[in-house]
């Protein structure tokens, strides 16, 4: 089974759990129904991903662990916690980590928990939970890391222990710094052994090396929208979920998300809400 984990800007939001299906302009998580813009936040919005990739590929619906944290960080604490004490029992074939703020104690002891559980998931981080693993040194301990370009600077450089403490000279990152940056972060132990990098060109690399890149159908738009680079994880993680090797998995998880934009021809207007219904139609068209 997939678990997703990740908080969403809901105040008064507790601990929510349960199978999650998403259906048009409604997140279900158990008997909790997320509607109208909060289906499509950060979290939400990979989540929705994952349901739509889950039921195309026909195997279980992805379960969701969430908390409302408006930036007072008590919701990924509660969140890591929960984790920490049930994933042996949560069953997780892969268990994905998402918008978490940073937190240095609890995230150690949810990965340790992790390493020790039996059967252990592959371990997927994006978003906050990237940089925290990174923060805390515990980057080998995942399998796959989804980051976009900023991202990517930040995990390539060894010496800043935040985002806002890059080096300036990596903050501009175009398609020829991507491998040299993802190489470095290998060899310096800030990365795990699959990197998904979201950009212009979509780079997949195995140990530090380049093993595949994704380039078509070419949708400039999608660069212009917020929520593009959540739908992928998404993705990927249903497609691993499902049995598929990671890296084919990371290389068609590119291509579908651009094949959702390509079907649905996005401005920079357009809301991720109005992308994800395509992921089906996408996926077909891909696997």
């Amino acid at each position: 089974m997939l678990v997703l984990a990740g908080t969403v800007p809901i105040d008064g939001l507790g601990l929510t759990q349960g199978k999650c299906i998403y259906e048009g302009k409604r997140l279900s998580i158990g008997d909790t129904v997320l509607e109208g813009k909060y289906v499509t936040l950060g979290t939400a919005a990979m989540a929705s991903a994952a349901s739509v990739a889950c039921r195309t590929l026909g195997i279980e619906p992805p379960h969701l662990i969430t908390y409302g944290d408006t930036g007072m960080g008590d919701g990924t604490v509660k969140i890591m916690e929960y984790l920490a004490e049930n994933i042996s029992s949560l069953g997780a074939d892969v268990l994905t980590l998402h918008y978490l703020l940073p937190t240095r104690d609890p995230f150690i002891r949810l990965v340790e928990a992790l390493d020790k559980a039996e059967p252990r998931p592959f371990f997927i981080a994006d978003a906050g939970a990237l940089l925290n693993a990174k923060a805390t040194g515990m980057a080998k301990h995942f399998d796959l890391f989804t980051p976009d370009p900023g991202e990517l600077s930040f995990i390539a450089d060894a010496n800043a222990a935040h985002p806002a403490y890059v080096q300036h000279f990596i903050f501009e990152v175009d398609d020829t710094e991507i491998e040299r940056l993802s190489k470095k972060t290998w060899d310096e132990g800030n990365a795990p052994r699959y990197l998904l990098v979201k950009a212009a060109v979509d780079h997949i690399l195995v140990d530090g090396r380049v093993v595949g890149t994704v380039t078509e159908p070419l949708v400039p738009a999608l660069e212009a929208i917020g929520g593009t680079g959540d739908t992928i994880t998404g993705i990927v993680s249903a497609l691993i979920s499902s049995g598929m090797e990671p890296a084919e998995a990371c290389l068609k998880a590119a291509r579908i998300n651009r094949h959702m934009g390509a079907i649905v021809r996005p401005t920079p207007a357009t809301k991720i809400a109005q992308l994800i219904p395509a992921i089906a139609e996408a996926m077909g068209r891909v696997l």
